[in-house]
């Protein structure tokens, strides 16, 4: 018998992004509901700092670095999973950058690795993820899209917008692929969240501003709230819950 207090224990979970921000605190999450937690990332400091920081705690976690934009990485994470636990019950995945500015100031390279980090990667995750999911007779997948896909953000690009609007419509799909084994597929779009990636190009003052101007709650986001959110559509509680996309972002809607 579970826990009252730790409902997920003898669940694993897969985080992708997990040295920071988001990924970070989806990580701690998990765990503290007793999940094991793979945590995946290409900071490799981070990803063992956190890897670390469950096990003092008493958790488990292993850490193992991956690109998650290669399949050859991605397959091997899931190979680590199954190795180490036998199944997979949780996927978060977390991973997206952008490189360049507004609608032309970018070039062809940052639109490719743009896409590749907020789309490609979480569809590569997907394709591994299931088929462990699927011999476990179920699990639940969350996707981290952005209030960039969903209304027009001025303080990002073209193909950061269009990427995590992808992941949207990605996540609706695989939801109905998925749904006869058992395995739901969610997405979180983040408003403006406290994030490392978010403090390289506004400091303190403008993301006050920004927040209060977009976000009618009139703060910021803390990366916890889209954990809880994500540990919410991993749970029972959400048993009859797929193809959404839950909106963190204090209010924040399509315009």
């Amino acid at each position: 018998m579970r826990d009252a207090d730790r409902p997920f224990t003898g669940r694993v979970a897969l985080v992708t992004g997990a040295a920071s921000g988001i990924g970070r605190a989806a990580s701690l999450a998990f765990a503290a509901a007793g999940a094991a937690v793979l945590i995946s990332d290409v900071d490799e400091t981070g990803g063992i700092a956190v890897a670390a920081q469950i096990e003092t705690g008493g958790g488990r976690a292993l850490f193992q670095r991956a690109d998650v934009t290669e399949e050859a990485a991605v397959a091997a994470l899931v190979e680590r999973i199954r190795a180490e636990f036998g199944t997979l019950d949780y996927a978060f995945n977390n991973v997206g950058f952008s490189w360049g500015h507004g609608a032309t100031g970018l070039s062809s390279d940052d639109w490719s690795r743009t896409v590749d980090v907020c789309m490609k990667a979480p569809w590569l995750c997907m394709k591994h993820e299931v088929p462990l999911m699927r011999a476990g007779g179920g699990g639940a997948i969350v996707n981290t899209s952005s209030m960039a896909g969903v209304a027009y953000s001025p303080t990002a690009n073209i193909a950061y917008s269009a990427a995590k609007a992808g992941v949207i419509q990605m996540t609706r799909y695989a939801a109905n692929a998925f749904a006869a084994d058992g395995i739901r597929v969610n997405c979180v779009s983040p408003g403006l969240t406290r994030t490392a990636a978010v403090e390289q190009f506004l400091d303190a003052e403008e993301q006050r501003e920004l927040a209060a101007q977009t976000q009618p709650i009139g703060r910021i986001v803390d990366p916890s709230e889209i954990a809880d959110a994500v540990m919410w559509l991993c749970s029972p509680g959400a048993a009859m819950v797929t193809g959404e996309n839950i909106c963190v972002s204090g209010g924040q809607q399509a315009r």
